[in-house]
C-alpha cells in the first residue's frame, strides 16, 4: 500500500473538485474568452491540482497540469487565445486527470497529450469516451451505501413507531403514552434529517451535460447553446441515478435528430445557432423536468408510415387518431424514425427505453411538438423514492398502497351515478366524463360482494398522457408516510408492482402504480 494512502481520500475528493471546477470555468472561457476571472480561476485550479500531485507522487497528473498550467498562462498573457481546437485536447487532459485521480494504478501515455498540445488539429474528439465520462458519480462526503444502509434503518424504525402508535392506546399509563409520542418524534425529525443528508442539488447533474452537448454538436458541425436552469431545486440522490440516462438519451437526440445543421436553419430563417433549454421546476411533491429545443420537430406523417410499416397500427387506426396519439406511439418498443444510425443516437434505443425506466421509478414522460418549431418532452418525477406518501387501499381481501405522486384525487359516488356509454362504465369528473376501470378485475382479484350495504363506490383517479381515468378499489382507509422497499421481478413477478412496504400491523402490501394498469 502506498505511504500516502491515508491521505488518498482526501486526495481524490478535492481533486475531482478541482477538476469539475476546470471542466465548467473552461467551458465559460470558451464562451468568454476576454474574462480575466474565468482564465484566473482556470489558471489557479491547475496550479493547485499540480501541488496536490506533486505531494502524493504522482506524477503523469503533475506534468498534465503542468502542461496545461502554461496553456492558461499565456491565455493569462494575451499572448494566445484559445480555439476549438485547443479547447478539445484541453478537455481531453482534464479527463485524462479525472482517470488518474480515480484509479491509482492507471498510466497514459503522457507523450502522446503532449505532442496533441503541440498540434492540437492532429487531436479528434471521442463523442463516447466523453459522454460516458460525464456520468460518474458527484462528490459526496460521506459513503453512499452508509447513507443507503443508515436510510433503511431509519424506515425499519418507522415502521416500529407506525406499530406503536396504532397500539398506543392499549394498557398503558399516561407516562408510558407520553413517552411513546416524544419517541414518534424523534424519529420523524431523524427521518427529515436523514432525508436532507441525501439531497444533492440538481444542478450538479445539469452541469455534466453541458460538456456533453459541446462535445456532440461540435463533432456534428453544429451551433448549440444550451441554457439551464435548476431553480435551485434538490433530489434525493436515488431520484439523480433513475433520471441519468434518460436525460442524457434527450439531450443526445436534441442534438443529433432535432438541431439542425447552421446552414438548414440559415435558410428556413432561424438564427444559425440552435438552442437547447433544460430546466427544472418543483411542483408539489414532484419534479418536473423540461429538454426543449428549437430544432425541426418531429414529423408526425413519418411517426405515422413508421408505425404502419413495423405493423403497430393499420392505416385505418391511424386515420382516426389525433396528434397526441401519433405523439404516444413514440413509446412503442422499435419505433424508430432515425434515418441513419449515428455514433450519437438512433441505435434502437428510443424513446420506449426512457419512458420505461421513467415509469418504472414513478414517473412519466409527456412530449410536445411542432413541425418546424421544436420539441419538448417533459419527465415528471417523485422528489423522492426511499420514503413517500402513500394511499392504503383495499381490492378485494388485500390492501395495495397508491402512491399519493399518481393520485390526481379521490371520488366517493352512489352506485347509481356510474354511466354507461359503447359498453364501458364512465363518471362525471366536474365537467368532464371519465372512463373507470374495475382494479380488481385487472389484478385478477375477488372483489367484496356487492349488497345494499355497500352501495357507495370509491375511486381513485389518476391521470396518464393528459387524460383522467379511474380506478375502482373496494375501499380507502388512509394516507401515511411509506418506507419502500424493492421487490425482485426476475422471476416473473407483475410489471405493476416494483416495490413493497410493511404496514403498521406487520402486513407486507405492495405499492401499485396505477399508471400502469392503464
Amino acid at each position: 500500500m502506498s505511504e500516502n494512502s491515508k491521505y488518498r481520500e482526501l486526495f481524490v475528493q478535492e481533486a475531482l473538485e478541482h477538476v469539475e471546477n476546470l471542466s465548467q470555468n473552461l467551458l465559460k472561457y470558451e464562451e468568454d474568452p476576454n474574462s480575466k476571472e474565468l482564465v484566473d480561476n482556470l489558471f489557479r485550479s491547475a496550479h493547485s491540482l499540480k501541488g496536490m500531485a506533486a505531494t502524493m507522487d504522482y506524477n503523469q497528473i503533475l506534468e498534465i497540469c503542468k502542461s496545461i498550467e502554461e496553456i492558461f498562462d499565456r491565455f493569462r498573457q494575451n499572448e494566445e487565445k484559445i480555439t476549438v481546437e485547443t479547447g478539445n485536447v484541453l478537455f481531453y487532459g482534464i479527463d485524462l486527470i479525472k482517470q488518474l485521480v480515480q484509479d491509482e494504478k492507471k498510466t497514459i501515455d503522457l507523450q502522446e497529450f503532449l505532442n496533441y498540445l503541440k498540434d492540437p488539429n492532429s487531436f479528434q474528439v471521442d463523442i463516447e469516451l466523453r459522454s460516458v465520462s460525464q456520468k460518474t458519480s458527484p462528490i459526496v462526503r460521506v459513503r453512499m451505501d452508509n447513507l443507503d444502509a443508515i436510510m433503511n434503518l431509519v424506515g425499519e424504525m418507522m415502521i416500529s413507531k407506525i406499530r406503536l402508535e396504532q397500539n398506543v392506546h392499549l394498557h398503558m399509563s399516561d407516562e408510558t403514552r407520553e413517552i411513546v409520542t416524544n419517541l414518534g418524534s424523534l424519529i420523524t425529525e431523524l427521518q427529515h434529517k436523514m432525508m436532507h443528508i441525501r439531497l444533492v442539488p440538481i444542478d450538479q447533474m445539469f452541469n455534466r451535460f453541458s460538456r456533453m452537448i459541446r462535445d456532440i454538436s461540435s463533432s456534428l458541425g453544429k451551433e448549440i447553446k444550451l441554457e439551464m436552469n435548476g431553480s435551485g431545486i434538490e433530489l434525493d440522490r436515488s431520484v439523480l441515478d433513475a433520471i441519468g440516462d434518460p436525460l442524457l438519451h434527450m439531450l443526445r437526440n436534441s442534438v443529433d435528430h432535432g438541431i439542425e445543421t447552421p446552414d438548414v436553419r440559415k435558410a428556413v430563417g432561424k438564427p444559425e445557432v440552435g438552442t437547447i433549454r433544460l430546466r427544472a421546476i418543483r411542483k408539489g411533491n414532484k419534479v418536473e423536468i423540461q429538454v426543449t429545443d428549437d430544432g425541426r420537430g418531429m414529423d408526425l406523417e413519418s411517426i405515422k408510415s413508421k408505425a404502419i410499416e413495423k405493423n403497430i397500427v393499420t392505416q385505418d387506426q391511424v386515420e382516426k387518431m389525433s396528434d397526441e396519439d401519433v405523439i404516444c406511439l413514440i413509446g412503442t418498443p422499435g419505433l424508430s424514425t432515425a434515418k441513419e444510425v449515428t455514433e450519437i443516437s438512433g441505435r434502437g434505443v428510443g424513446m420506449d427505453v426512457v419512458m420505461t425506466q421513467v415509469r418504472n421509478f414513478g414517473g412519466h414522460v409527456k412530449i410536445l411538438t411542432e413541425k418546424g418549431m421544436g420539441t419538448t418532452i417533459i419527465l415528471t418525477m417523485p422528489l423522492s423514492l426511499a420514503i413517500i406518501g402513500g394511499l392504503v387501499a383495499n381490492i378485494g381481501d388485500q390492501k395495495f398502497i397508491l402512491p399519493l405522486s399518481s393520485i390526481f384525487t379521490t371520488l366517493t359516488i352512489d352506485r347509481n351515478e356510474i354511466l354507461y356509454a359503447h359498453g364501458k362504465e364512465m363518471v362525471k369528473l366536474g365537467d368532464q366524463i371519465i372512463p373507470i376501470l374495475r382494479t380488481s378485475a385487472i389484478l385478477g382479484i375477488n372483489p367484496v360482494i356487492e349488497t345494499s350495504e355497500n352501495d357507495q363506490v370509491h375511486i381513485v383517479v389518476v391521470e396518464k398522457n393528459e387524460k383522467y381515468y379511474g380506478l375502482i378499489v373496494d375501499s380507502l382507509e388512509k394516507e401515511q408516510e411509506i418506507v419502500v422497499k424493492k421487490i425482485d421481478n426476475s422471476f416473473g413477478g407483475s410489471d405493476a408492482f416494483t416495490d413493497a412496504s410493511i404496514l403498521s400491523d406487520g402486513r407486507v402490501a405492495l405499492i401499485l402504480e396505477p399508471s400502469i394498469l392503464i
